[in-house]
């Protein structure tokens, strides 16, 4: 009894957050940011300004782009390194826990490019499959603050990267 009891409370909990997520299916979204990412190649530790633009297909998956352009950068021992950009796209998944929290995982592709003197001022760290877990919780029907965990695994051994984002969500 005691299972079924449990086993009801979860998929009545999951039936409420896709009715309330579902509302959002076909909007488009923004958000603005800040990551930091630790470079394990490079070794760094790099700050970015982050932009994203997505829209939910379906309540419980999405697709999202995203940019990052550097603010901070690093001292290494080939001298200051910079990020210079960072392009992805990503399948995104949202799990509605309630009206306004949802568990967010996230697979995609990225391009990375750094500014390193050691390399005739540019170093591309090139393409890197992306995938993350996060937390969405809902202000308002309109913003929702986001954190999120990102891995890059960039291919042809240039290493990995980690990287943890906080940002504003704006749904239009």
């Amino acid at each position: 009894m005691k299972t079924f009891l449990i086993a009801t409370a979860a998929v009545a909990t999951l039936a409420i957050g896709t009715a309330a997520s579902a509302q959002d299916v076909g909007h488009v979204y923004g958000s603005l940011g800040y990551q930091q990412t630790d470079n394990d190649k490079t070794d760094t530790k790099l700050g970015s300004v982050n932009a994203r633009v997505g829209t939910k297909i379906t309540p419980h998956f999405g697709v999202e782009g995203e940019a990052a352009f550097g603010t901070d950068d690093d001292n290494t021992a080939a001298g200051r390194t910079k990020l210079t950009n960072k392009v992805g796209v990503y399948g995104v998944g949202y799990l509605p826990v309630s009206s306004s929290f949802d568990l967010i995982g996230r697979v995609g592709v990225s391009d990375t490019k750094l500014k390193s003197p050691a390399v005739n001022g540019k170093y591309e760290q090139g393409t890197a499959l992306d995938y993350g877990v996060g937390a969405q919780y809902h202000i308002n029907p309109e913003y929702a603050l986001r954190a999120d965990y990102t891995r890059s695994d960039f291919q042809s051994d240039k290493g990995t990267a980690n990287t943890a984002t906080i940002s504003l969500v704006k749904a239009f």
